[in-house]
């Protein structure tokens, strides 16, 4: 979660980006199966040409292929076996997908990951969804129901509120609970905040907000009935392939200062084939679910990288690149967006999140550090995003009915831990710590909940408004402290040192707080009791899908920290025929950050983010193999404390219907129209007179049209606002410097921007808009505008 509370404007969004831009070979498809598989995608056409995308050429040669590409059971220092009992030979399972809209209020909010006061999110560039897969062995009849969410975070407010309802349905109830839901979150950061009943995840989001989270949860429980539905609807079983690669130029390590704190041997435990350190995970683990009559039903596609290409200054909610490869790929897959819950087959793409913490998509951030909209590669952030969720998407095409059936049951694990209160004595985890003798302990614990000043400086992404680096020091020169401050002033920074040195390196000695554990961090903000500002006790869950496991933690993992994680955790698991590993961080809750012991002394970010402290993570391995271990040994859950939820006390301000239209004007009527001839490649607007977009949210639907005129002169869609070349944009006549409702003064409009593909036919094509206009006094109305007609001509290109 960059926090990046900068006080520029959001700047006004300008233009968006051609789909992609195809021609030529790429060495990221290098590895692609044979020509005859691209015939297996419905668009095959399509689907070619983003394996064939100029973008993936974009920052060739950042990376080099791995020598290792991935911590395996046998450098953990364990022999893989094989299942056991029942399950021993069992290669089939049951499955089944959901797919449902959860996309919130899109005007005067803010994104929930950037905790920016002045970003004002007010439009739209692809819509948000809920993933859901369930998955069941017959050898043994368990499942597991997995979730991704185009979210920046999953809250308990989310889980708990998805628990209640399965346990209140008598149906659902008897397949789902606790201990085998997981629910991820991909990270966006440009989705409406204000979802969690927690303080600390509100405030920097002015309150609570209902709305948000009742959208979230009702498209969630609509997603998972639908793939309830759908593995109900199918008693047959089939293979799930596990497919595994790696993906490179995609993503870099934005904290190199603080991974180089490891090891010298650890880091050359990874290597590429030009003798250099593989600095963040480069590997790609995907399932692939195909009945054996050919129905596609669906891949999770797990990949560390931050959802950090549209930055904090952009205005338009977006599900950022994980949305824009699972978009894309189900475009090619013909997926069906409305309310399919009667259990036939519906493709649905997952590109889940896991160790993703010191991971960043803008692969150019070094020498064109924020804000400069061309780090990620494009012309603009947009652009940006198209290509890294082009080479997640067709690293993804390149993988789909590829690998090697999953082999063994299904099983889980699920517990509480009280994460403030650990203390770490599991041998195992003792003798494998390896840091320099100056950041040992006498005591190996965990810490009340707080975050330093290295915070609140935000990450490369998006910095904000301090600097990294500060930390205690028991003998500090309080006088270069003080000229570090003035240094920093002139940057436009709060200058922090002196105050750390001076206070907040000094608040362990306050009455009632012990906080003395924190070792380099200043204390900026404490977030436990008895502020309790974010939950201390935390979900430790463990999926088995046959020789696959996914730890999910609600932590932003960070590169070496899932390395040493799973080194921890196969000697407990490879014995029982587990030999591939995920650590799924952004699971079930969220706790900032989970660094090493050594990256946590240089206090950057993502240490000033580690909120128990030093020893967060060898309390993580701990709790971990707890949880391995009762599952290797088929013994019940350890046991934890229940969780406890918390209840918000700062409400955004009410939203008061307002609208109004212009003189002489109805609500649809249009204000700008659309030329009257276009070409493919060029970008088209229209504009309408508008209602606020909060008073109807188009779940499974849209604001926003392209639409062909068929031979049977009837319109037909061509794209809706989920899909990346068509955008909608809301501009009331006075916009809210903050992201808080204020009443309409006056009219309000909605802008359609059509970046028209490259490959679109030659026709006669409109805009148009829908939406829903209310005031205090008069009821909600629904309206519909059109542009006039416009001609495009011939495509120049087969692919968009």
């Amino acid at each position: 979660m960059p926090a990046n509370s900068s006080l520029a404007k959001p700047l006004i969004y300008a233009f968006s980006l051609l789909l992609v831009a195809c021609g030529g070979s790429s060495s990221s498809s290098k590895n692609s199966p044979a020509s005859e598989q691209v015939n297996r995608f419905v668009d095959a056409e399509r689907a070619q040409c983003m394996r064939d995308s100029e973008y993936l050429n974009v920052g060739e040669g950042i990376d080099a292929p791995s020598k290792t590409l991935a911590i395996t059971p046998a450098a953990a220092g364990s022999a893989t076996g094989k299942p056991t009992g029942s399950c021993a030979d069992n290669n089939e399972y049951r499955f089944g997908s959901g797919i449902h809209d959860i996309t919130g209020p899109v005007a005067n909010t803010s994104g929930m990951g950037w905790e920016s006061p002045t970003q004002v999110l007010s439009g739209l560039h692809q819509r948000q969804y809920a993933r859901a897969f369930a998955i069941e062995s017959p050898c043994n009849g368990k499942r597991v129901l997995f979730m991704s969410t185009d979210t920046g975070m999953v809250f308990g407010s989310m889980r708990q509120a998805v628990l209640r309802e399965v346990a209140q349905d008598p149906e659902l109830s008897q397949h789902y609970g606790p201990d085998n839901i997981m629910l991820s979150a991909t990270h966006t950061h440009q989705g409406p905040a204000g979802y969690s009943h927690y303080e600390g995840f509100n405030t920097f989001h002015f309150g609570f907000d209902k709305l948000v989270l009742d959208t979230i949860v009702n498209g969630m429980m609509a997603a998972l009935r639908m793939a309830h539905q759908n593995i109900q609807a199918h008693p047959e079983t089939a293979p799930i392939q596990l497919a595994v690669d790696e993906l490179l130029n995609t993503n870099i390590n934005r904290s190199l200062i603080a991974f180089e704190q490891n090891s010298q041997q650890e880091r050359e435990e990874f290597i590429n084939t030009r003798g250099e350190e593989i600095t963040v995970d480069k590997r790609v683990v995907q399932l692939n679910m195909v009945r054996k009559s050919g129905s596609a039903v669906g891949v999770i596609n797990w990949f560390g990288v931050h959802p950090t290409v549209l930055g904090s200054e952009l205005d338009l909610v977006s599900s950022d690149i994980k949305g824009y490869a699972s978009l894309g790929f189900e475009r090619i897959m013909n997926t069906r967006y409305g309310d399919t819950g009667n259990g036939e087959d519906n493709f649905v793409a997952a590109f889940a999140q896991k160790d993703e913490g010191d991971a960043s998509p803008n692969i150019f951030i070094v020498e064109r550090p924020h804000p400069d909209p061309t780090r990620g590669g494009g012309a603009d952030p947009y652009e940006s995003n198209a290509i890294s969720g082009t080479k997640q998407l067709a690293k993804a095409l390149d993988l789909f009915q590829t690998g090697k059936a999953l082999n063994g049951p299904i099983d889980y694990r699920f517990f509480h831990v009280k994460m403030d209160e650990v203390s770490v004595t599991d041998p195992a985890v003792l003798n494998a710590l390896n840091h320099p003798a100056e950041l040992d302990a006498e005591e190996i614990r965990t810490c009340l909940a707080a975050v330093g000043p290295a915070f609140g400086a935000g990450a490369e992404d998006g910095p904000g408004f301090t600097r990294e680096g500060i930390s205690c020091d028991s003998d500090p020169d309080l006088i270069a402290a003080a000229l570090s401050d003035i240094e920093t002033a002139t940057q436009g920074l709060i200058p922090p040192t002196l105050l750390s040195n001076a206070v907040l390196c000094n608040l362990d000695q306050l009455p009632l707080l012990d906080l003395s554990c924190h070792a380099e961090k200043p204390i900026l903000i404490p977030l436990g009791p008895p502020l309790s500002a974010e939950p201390s006790i935390v979900p430790f869950q463990l999926f088995r899908m046959g020789n696959l496991a996914i730890l999910g933690i609600p932590w932003e993992v960070t590169t070496m920290s899932a390395r040493r994680i799973q080194k921890q955790l196969f000697p407990l698991l490879a014995p029982v025929g587990i030999d591939t590993i995920v650590v799924a961080g952004l699971v079930n809750e969220y706790s900032h950050y989970l660094t090493t012991r050594e990256e946590y002394s240089v206090q950057q970010y993502e240490g000033g983010s580690t909120i128990f402290g030093p020893w967060s993570l060898a309390a993580v391995e701990q709790e971990s193999r707890r949880l391995a271990r009762s599952l290797a040994e088929g013994k019940a859950s350890p046991e934890g404390p229940d969780y406890v939820d918390g209840s918000p006390i700062l409400i955004r301000l009410p939203y008061i219907p307002s609208d109004l239209p212009g003189p002489g004007k109805s609500y649809g009527d249009v204000v700008t129209d659309a030329p009257s001839s276009a070409a493919p490649g060029d970008t088209v607007t229209a504009s309408f007179q508008a209602g606020h977009p909060r008073n109807d949210l188009k779940i499974q639907s849209s604001y926003v049209y392209a639409e062909r005129l068929g031979e049977d002169q009837q319109w037909q869609v061509v794209a809706t606002d989920k899909d990346p070349e068509l955008l909608f944009s809301w501009q009331p006549l006075l916009p809210s410097p903050l992201p808080i409702e204020l009443p309409e003064v006056g009219p309000s409009t909605a802008e359609v921007t059509w970046h028209i593909p490259r490959n679109t036919p030659a026709g006669t094509y409109r805009l148009r808009h829908e939406g829903a206009a209310q005031t205090l006094v008069l009821p909600k109305q629904a309206y519909s505008g059109v542009s006039s007609s416009f001609t495009i001509s011939e495509p120049i290109s087969n692919c968009p």
